[in-house]
């Protein structure tokens, strides 16, 4: 039996899926990888998908294919091709983040062969194959969108803080850019909106001066004060302070959310 092997057009609808598939896993994921990495990894695992394919078919048209060995041999072939594309794309620490890369791109395949499939359904072999890369972009601004208002809302506390038998309560965020300290004790600072520590201190006894920068650059000082302690609830999770070294904002704090005060990571 003759076949015809559209390499140059396999190779090209494989490359834009393996791109589309890999500029997504890294936006979800946060991997490390630039547009070369991506594109050079994207093209090696084009190449070897065509390879594959090549053999793949050459196997099925013999007539002496075994359905398990033949289901093995394209296991391989896509672990073996998709670990490659990974490896050549991004840059991994962990053997916990590869894995999680490796399902991540599993998956996005997955998704990806319904929609192409929906879409020459829908839309006739052509457009079906040129909707995908673009199903994808849809999917990643979406991602995006959600992913940026769900890491937001890890970092919001409800926040007590304790003063010589008085206590007040706000919503506080965990800011991890916060590097304050004080010079003199080494203690991390977190930063309260000013009324909140005049409510909760009106009589302060030792005030700490902090020393901070702008962000034009200058110098400037903040009045801080040692507190009893910070409690901080998020659902589960729940993290104490014990007699932390709190400051009062230079001016009121405008933070989304109504947020009293900055905590210190």
């Amino acid at each position: 039996m003759e076949i015809t092997y559209y390499a140059d057009i396999l190779f090209i609808i494989n490359f834009f899926m393996d791109f589309s598939l890999l500029c997504l896993l890294r936006m979800i994921l946060k991997l490390k990888g630039n547009w070369r990495r991506l594109a050079g990894g994207s093209a090696v695992g084009s190449v070897l998908a065509v390879l594959f394919s090549w053999v793949w078919l050459r196997i099925i048209f013999s007539g002496r294919a075994n359905h398990i060995l033949l289901f093995l041999f394209w296991l391989c072939g896509a672990v073996g091709i998709g670990s490659i594309m990974l490896i050549l794309a991004f840059s991994f620490q962990t053997a916990q983040e590869f894995l999680k890369a490796e399902a991540g791109l599993f998956f996005g395949a997955a998704l990806a062969e319904g929609l192409m499939q929906a879409g020459v359904t829908a839309a006739g072999f052509t457009w079906g194959y040129l909707l995908f890369p673009l199903s994808c972009l849809i999917a990643a601004f979406l991602w995006k969108a959600v992913d940026k208002t769900a890491w937001n809302q890890t970092f919001y506390y409800q926040v007590t803080l304790f003063y010589q038998g008085r206590q007040v309560q706000t919503k506080g965020f965990l800011d991890t850019g916060n590097h304050l300290e004080d010079p003199l004790s080494k203690k991390p600072v977190h930063i309260a909106d000013r009324n909140l520590l005049e409510i909760l201190c009106p009589k302060v006894e030792k005030v700490r001066m902090i020393p901070y920068r702008t962000i034009e650059g200058g110098g400037m000082m903040m009045p801080a004060v040692f507190l009893d302690r910070i409690e901080a609830v998020q659902e589960k999770r729940r993290i104490v302070y014990e007699q932390p070294l709190v400051a009062a904002s230079p001016q009121k704090l405008q933070i989304k959310g109504g947020c009293g005060i900055l905590l210190h990571e």
